[in-house]
Order: C-alpha cells, then structure tokens, then sequence
C-alpha cells in the first residue's frame, strides 16, 4: 500500500523525513517495500488489515508516542425528501451488514487537484469526483465503498443474494463474468450490477448524466469475496481489503464521511433515511492477562504503568486481569499476542540473549537418495510436485477424526492422495492451465486395524497407521501413469513393480498411482554397475509419428525401450510439433543401436525399429509422418 507522507500528517505528527519514518514503521514489523518521492510503499501481511489505511497507519506511528490528530469529519447534513432504498439481505452470513444512502443532485465531474495528486500518488487512477471520493475513503479508513446511479437499479431497489446458475455481468472493466452460486452479488430487481466485495457493474456505473446515486458500504464474508476474486482473476483495492476483513463501525462510518465530501465536492445533497440492514453487532473480545507472564515470556522486566500505556496505545481497555480487545486488531487472539505487542512496542532490542544458539547439520535419512531420484525421474518426465494438506472434510469408516477444541469430528486424516492430487488437476483445469501430471511423496492414515470409533478415539486417542506413500496423477490415463510409474522404477534400478508396492486408482478425471515409497526405497538399486565404452559404431535411426494431443512423450518412450530389445543404447527426442492437424502432434525421435562385441548391420537393426513403429501404432494411434 503507497502511503504519501503530506497526506499521512493529516492524520499523525509523522514529520517530513520519510526515511525516518519508514525506519520507525520497521521497528515495528511493519515491512517496507519502497520510498520514492515522500511516498511510502509498504508491505501489509494478510493479518494487519487495519494497516491497510491511512488511520490505520497514523494509529501504528502513534504507539511510538507520534502525536495522533483528530480524524477527518463525518458528520452528514441531510436534507429533502427521505431517500431510503429498499434493501434485502438473503443470506446475512455472507454480507452481516450494508448501509445504502441516496445522494441526490451530485454533478460528477473531474475531482479538485488536491484530491486527485494525493489519490495518484497513492496509486489509484481518477476517475471523476464520484468515483475519486469513494476511493478517498477507502485509503483514509480502509473500508470499501460503491456508487450506483440510482435511475440505472431496477425497481429502485437492492438484493443481496448468491448468483443464479448461469448469470452473467459486465463489470466496470468492459468484460463479462460467468457467475456461479457461489459467487456474491449485489443485484437490483431484474440482474446483478455488481460483484460483491469485487468490482461494479457497468450497466448501473457512474456517467455523466448522473443525478442521484447510491453510495454502499458494507460487510462481506472474507473467504468468500477471496473465491470469487480468485476464480474469475478480477483482484481489485477493494477485495484486496474485503478478503483481509472490514471493521463494523467502520462501514457506518465511511458512509458518513463519503457522503459529507459528495455534498462538500459534488453538490450532492445526501437524504434523510439511510438504510442499514445488520446482524447483531459482534461483541467485544476479552481475554484474560497476566502481568507476572510478561516477564516470563520476555525475560524483561515491563512495569505495570508502561503496560498499561501500551494497551491505552494500542486501544485495549483493561479491567480486573482481563483486557478488551480492540475491534480493529482481528489479529490479537490470546495473552500470547498481547505480550508480542509489549515486545515490539518496548522493542526487541531490549529482549535479554543470554543462551548460546546451538547450531548442527542436519542428518540425511537413508532413504533420501531414493526420494531424490524420484523426483528427479518425474521432474524429467514433465510432472509437478505438488504439496496438499493432510485433511480431508470426509468422515468415512477407518479414516482418522480431527476433534476442534469443542470436541466434535469436523476434518480426517487422508488415508489417500487421490483425493489431493486430483483436486490439484481440477483447479489447474479450471484456471485453464495444460494438464500436466502432477506427483506428491506424503504420509497417510488409517486407523490401527479399523476397529476404533470415534467415540474411542476422541476418550482414549487409540492408535493409528501412517506410512509414506509416492502418489502420481496422470491426466493422459492408465497407459501414461504406467510409463511415469516405470520411469521411476527405472531410475531406482529396480527391475519390475514390487508385489503389492503399487496400486492404480481409475476414479474420474485421472489415474493414480500410489505406491509404497518404503518399499521403493528398499527395493531401489541406487549404485549403478558401469561398463567400458564401447569402440563399435552405433547404427542411428530416426522416426517421425503424429498422435493424438493427450498422448505424452513418457508413453511413447515406454514402449519404445520395450519393444527396441537390449540392443537400444539410447532414445531421445529432439523435434515436437504441437498441431499437425486437428487435435493431433508429431514426436520426431532418435534411437541409438549399439553391440559391444561387434559392428551391427543395418538388417539387424531394421525388424526393431519396424517393431517398434508397429506397437506405437497400434497401442497410441501413431500415424507417420
């Protein structure tokens, strides 16, 4: 987030020396990326959203004893008729709070100069004063906010809701959106006019024919705008901080104070009746604190008076060994965190050092050869390694239970990569990436025996299995997750498929190998035999064949090394065309014969390289070329 300094003395007594201040702001864990003309370019970890504004910045500086100024007005002068529109919230889960408030007569014309140099130095483009004040706001409070032209909204009135299947909307970009029913919307009586939490629609977007508008301001579910931004590739400053999360009073307040400028900058008259449809307002956290661990947690003696100043500073109210947390730090949870603040407010430097730090290699397992050459044997073969979680939403017989502090069954243990590695290939499709096999070496688990009930488990923690296993997700099917399988076991040494090592999931979508990795380990030859160079010549021939797209390299060169006999000194490919005609590729390859005792004739080497041809076409389709 770019932060002007000028701008940023409205609001604390920064000073002018914006190095000095980038410095201060360090000292405080707060990551700078860059200063370049009094601007400031910081960088905002997912769980500082109250970072992501100008207050929220003045309000850090602040616990450095920088002297905090009085926050911008927000007080609204209303007048006309009421103006309320009617708002209807269908799922308060995903939006716990919208503001809607008219302001009628605005002129949207160009913003004065001062408020557009400070909004381009922050980064933001200007648009037109409409527009420009709401992104004002945004950057002095962090709250997100939108205007409709109010003659665009159907029926005059606003419906929160999930998308219908099939919906569609043009945003404010100029492009159409596929919408799904998971996705939030802001819609008017007949169609979506914007995604929420996202971006606005351009059907109902700010002209200059513009008269009266609706200004929102709102709450949306976090994870949810996060989705929706991700799915349809659509990031924008206001999801940015919708997906970090907004403050209750917050959303109040930025409307006020977007409406005040709206008259201020717009000759806007804002209406009497603004409509605020709202869950229950979230209660104050409190936790409990004690003093005594300060001291043990830091080894630093902290008095009491300066605690106290650090929780005033910081917007805690303590009370009889319990401190109230302030709404806008969502990141503080526990007495742990608080004693953190202490420690970056008083400064880490002051934290005694008194142990030595040992440090040691590390030790190499045995069977991290065998790991390395896997990953090398699939890295090679054009495969991902991917890293997935542990946890499955299921609930099924033998799996292992995840109980949540409240003791109920809410996640499992895998007892599979399947799962995992297909929903990698599902997700990759989906962001229209080429599906390329994709391999993990991870545990999985199953309970011991699949006997135990959770009711067991939950009372008396009854053992479960783990073991390691290689899963590999080929998208090309049975025949491509054979050849990666067997290019592993050939850089192992290991001569054929250990009985039992690997087994073959056909579910939809992929097939998976899932093998063993103790097994492969054990079994794996990783001290290669080698053999003198040979002095006889090698007989070189070449073939071109096309085949269908979904057909891998890996595959074709199984069946070459299979069927070309121990004669074969070597195989490579050295020419891909990707479209030979409609849904089809050509592999041109080289394969190299060699005797060690003897110089080959060409009629030895011809019947193999026949046979091969034969097998590709008849196992792959292949067509010469």
């Amino acid at each position: 987030m770019k932060i002007p300094v000028p701008w940023l003395n409205e609001f604390v007594d920064a000073g002018s020396d914006a190095p000095a201040i980038a410095k201060a702001l360090i000292g405080l864990g707060v990551g700078i990326d860059s200063i370049e003309n009094g601007v400031l370019d910081l960088e905002i970890t997912a769980n500082r959203a109250d970072l992501l504004s100008l207050i929220g910045v003045a309000r850090e500086l602040g616990l450095l004893g920088r002297a905090r100024k009085a926050d911008p007005p927000a007080d609204v002068a209303e007048s006309g008729a009421p103006g309320g529109v009617p708002v209807e919230v269908k799922d308060a889960a995903f939006c716990p709070r919208y503001i809607g408030r008219v302001i009628r007569g605005v002129t949207p014309g160009g913003s004065p100069e001062w408020m557009r140099s400070r909004l381009e130095a922050a980064g933001i483009r200007s648009i037109n004063v409409v527009a420009d004040i709401t992104n004002y706001v945004m950057l002095e409070c962090g709250q997100p906010l939108h205007a409709f032209d109010l003659a665009k909204l159907k029926g005059g009135r606003i419906v929160v809701r999930r998308a219908a299947a099939g919906e569609k909307i043009v945003a404010i970009d100029g492009k159409e959106y596929a919408l799904t029913t998971a996705d939030g919307v802001i819609a008017d009586a007949e169609r979506p006019v914007a995604v929420a939490g996202v971006m606005g629609g351009r059907d109902s977007e700010i002209g200059a024919s513009t008269q009266d508008i609706l200004l929102e301001s709102a709450m949306f579910e976090p994870a949810s705008v996060r989705a929706t931004s991700r799915r349809l590739r659509l990031p924008s400053e206001s999801s940015y901080r919708f997906e970090r999360g907004v403050e209750w009073a917050t959303v109040e307040w930025a409307s006020k104070r977007a409406a005040r400028l709206l008259g201020e900058l717009a000759g806007g008259k804002p209406a009497p009746g603004a409509v605020d449809v709202a869950t229950a307002a979230p209660k104050a956290i409190r936790i409990r604190f004690r003093n005594e661990q300060v001291r043990r947690v830091l080894g630093l003696d902290v008095p009491v008076a300066k605690i106290d100043d650090v929780f005033k500073a910081l917007g805690c109210r303590p009370a009889k060994g319990e401190v109230e947390l302030p709404a806008f730090r969502r990141d503080l949870k526990s007495e742990i965190d608080l004693i953190e603040e202490i420690a970056r407010i008083v400064g880490y430097d002051r934290i005694p050092t008194d142990l030595d730090i040992q440090v040691r290699v590390a030790r190499s397992h045995p069977t991290d050869p065998a790991r390395q050459e896997i990953r090398a044997a699939l890295s090679g073969s054009g495969a991902f390694e991917v890293l997935t979680s542990s946890f499955e939403e299921a609930n099924a017989p033998g799996l292992v239970p995840i109980r949540n502090p409240e003791g109920h069954v809410d996640r499992t243990l895998r007892a599979s990569l399947a799962p995992s590695l297909r929903a990698v290939l599902r997700t990759n499709e989906g962001s229209r990436e080429p599906l390329r096999p994709v391999f993990e070496i991870a545990k999985v688990y199953r309970r011991a025996g699949n006997t135990h009930s959770d009711t067991d488990l939950g009372k008396d923690r009854s053992p479960f299995d783990e073991r390691e296993v290689l899963g590999i997700a080929a998208p090309g099917g049975q025949a491509e997750a054979r050849a990666l399988v067997g290019r592993v076991l050939e850089r192992l040494g290991i001569a054929r498929e250990p009985e039992g090592a690997v087994i073959y999931d056909r579910g939809d979508g992929a097939v998976v190998a899932e093998a063993d990795f103790a097994a492969l380990a054990k079994a794996a030859t990783l001290v290669h035999k080698t053999r003198p160079h040979s002095i006889q010549p090698a007989v070189v021939r070449d073939i071109s064949m096309a085949f269908e797209e979904r057909v891998r390299w890996g595959e074709v060169e199984a069946i070459v090394r299979a069927e070309a006999g121990p004669l074969l000194a070597a195989v490579g490919l050295f020419d891909l065309f990707d479209k030979v005609g409609k849904g089809r590729k050509s592999f041109a390859f080289s394969m190299r014969f060699l005797a060690p005792d003897r110089t080959l004739a060409g009629t030895e080497v011809d019947p193999l390289v026949e046979r091969v041809r034969a097998a590709l076409k008849t196992r792959l389709g292949g067509v010469d070329r």
